[in-house]
């Protein structure tokens, strides 16, 4: 016996389904929603996933888009990157931030600047930083910046601060707990080389639990994946179908936009009512991906994620 899934999003229908020759799709190239015709459990498992609330507020997506096309967009740079800004916002991880700064200081292509933002940690967070910085006057051609918010205001804030700043035409989001990979420069500034019109590149990243498992782990992409896997292209038209936060999914720490794109569309939204999903970072990409092409290396790692170490869950986030 056979059912009728009528007028979704393509993309949302084959998630859930998956293929087989048995199912019959039929997609309008208009609108691109599809009918699937499927056996009755299959239409019946995705009608109960469809019916569920979307995590994406398409109406905020859909507001934003209107407004932004009340003004000119700015365009994309037509060369290729060249220069890149490594942005670091801070609170309460004084005991990772010399693993995470040393994984910048060694990579095998530089940054040409690095700004750590210090978001009125309650620990030693900037005194360590402060500290290395000093030992280490070689980074980034000492064009390095340490800020220090006089009060908590939060993640996306703190990097809206930290990027307003930025010299490059490239902004790297690194995770104050998190470690790059020593290619992770070279690895981006390559994508952006080969993916002229995106906006954003992503990746994403290897999990571990402490000090041990970080020293033992490879700390190159090519460690865990060959050189010159193809990358994900999401485009602006696909964000429509997007439901779940995760339908677009990378890392955050390791992350990697044109500051051009960051303006356009705002920075980073500070104020969580006014996000199209909860989390400022998935909330940013989403925005992005609304207006350009985003990227996202699903095979290759440029991040070393530190799991259990948030102390910001609900504040900074």
């Amino acid at each position: 016996m056979r059912a009728i899934v009528a007028d979704h999003p393509v993309g949302e229908v084959l998630r859930h389904i998956g293929w087989s020759p048995c199912y019959h799709l039929v997609v309008n190239p208009r609108t691109f929603r599809a009918w699937v015709v499927a056996p009755v459990r299959v239409v019946k498992k995705v009608r109960r996933v469809l019916r569920r609330p979307s995590e994406v507020s398409q109406r905020r997506l859909k507001e934003f888009v209107e407004e932004l096309r009340r003004r000119p967009l700015p365009s994309l740079p037509d060369a290729a990157p060249d220069t890149l800004t490594m942005v670091v916002s801070c609170f309460g991880h004084a005991a990772f931030v010399p693993d995470m700064f040393n994984s910048i200081l060694v990579q095998t292509r530089p940054p040409d600047e690095v700004i750590f933002v210090d978001d009125h940690s309650p620990d030693a967070t900037l005194e360590v930083l402060g500290a290395l910085i000093a030992a280490h006057p070689e980074l980034a051609g000492g064009r390095v910046s340490l800020l220090r918010n006089d009060r908590n205001m939060g993640q996306a804030a703190s990097l809206n601060r930290g990027i307003s700043m930025a010299s490059g035409d490239l902004i790297m989001i690194v995770n104050d707990d998190d470690y790059l990979m020593h290619d992770a420069i070279e690895s981006m500034l390559g994508f952006f080389g080969r993916h002229r019109d995106v906006a954003l590149i992503g990746a994403h990243s290897i999990y571990f639990s402490g000090n041990e498992e970080l020293a033992a782990a490879p700390k190159l992409s090519s460690d865990y994946s060959p050189p010159g896997l193809p990358l994900v292209v999401h485009r602006p038209q696909d964000v429509s179908g997007y439901r779940n936060h995760n339908d677009l999914n990378m890392t955050h720490s390791g992350s990697c936009f044109f500051k051009v794109a960051w303006e356009a569309v705002g920075g980073y939204q500070a104020v969580k009512a006014k996000r199209v999903v909860p989390f400022s970072d998935r909330d940013f990409q989403l925005r992005i991906n609304a207006v350009w092409p985003v990227a996202v290396a699903y095979e290759t790692p440029l991040t070393l994620w530190r799991e259990g170490s948030s102390v910001d869950a609900g504040i900074n986030s």
